[in-house]
Order: C-alpha cells, then structure tokens, then sequence
C-alpha cells in the first residue's frame, strides 16, 4: 500500500454530512422567512409613508403611559 492515498471513505462521509447541514439550515432559514416575513411590496410601501410622517413631525410614535 501506498502511504500517500487519501482515505476516500472518510472524505466522502464528512462532504456529504456538510451538503446535508447546510441543506437542513437553508430549509429552515426558507421556513423562518416565510413564518415571520409578513410583508409584501404594498405593506413595505405603507411602512416607509409611517415612517417618513414620524421622521417630519406629523405622526408621532405610541408610547404607552
């Protein structure tokens, strides 16, 4: 045997367990996008209008008492 092969069983194992970890965590970050990414184009635009009242004074932010 030949002391410089590369033990091809190992490095094929550990390449596919990073393929299914980073497979498992871009599920879940799609699932948590979709869970708490609530808004649209038509609310974003609705959120910047609030936004843009509050910076010039016309709306002011609740505080509760």
């Amino acid at each position: 045997m030949n002391a410089e092969e590369l033990p091809i069983l190992p490095i094929i194992a550990v390449t596919l367990a990073t393929l299914y970890f980073g497979y498992e965590v871009e599920k879940r970050r799609n699932r948590l996008r979709n869970i708490f990414d609530t808004f649209d184009k038509t609310e974003s635009r609705v959120a910047s209008v609030l936004e843009r009242l509050v910076e010039s004074g016309q709306l002011t932010p609740y505080r509760a008492p």
